[in-house]
């Protein structure tokens, strides 16, 4: 996977986007969630904190070393927001 345009990418083709719940704690209103995800030939971490209003986190780490996130990603809410909106 390309590391320019990885998230723009991965919304585009979300079926190929796969992920799993790893650990889900809860601070106060702030809940954080960490997802295993695969995508392509890829694998690795993201990480969502969040309450009832807002993303504050949301941290993509793949094993191909890139870190994307919503200060670096512009498309890293709408991938986080799917994420949420598809946990069982």
């Amino acid at each position: 996977m390309a590391k320019t345009g990885a998230v723009r990418s991965i919304l585009k083709n979300k079926d190929n986007f796969q992920f799993d719940l790893r650990s889900s704690e809860k601070d106060g209103s702030r809940t954080t969630n960490v997802y295993d995800v695969f995508y392509e030939n890829s694998n690795g971490t993201f990480t969502i904190a969040f309450d009832e209003e807002n993303i504050y986190v949301a941290a993509l780490n793949f094993s191909m070393g890139k870190i994307m996130s919503l200060t670096n990603d512009a498309n890293m809410k709408k991938l986080a927001q799917y994420v949420l909106d598809h946990t069982n």
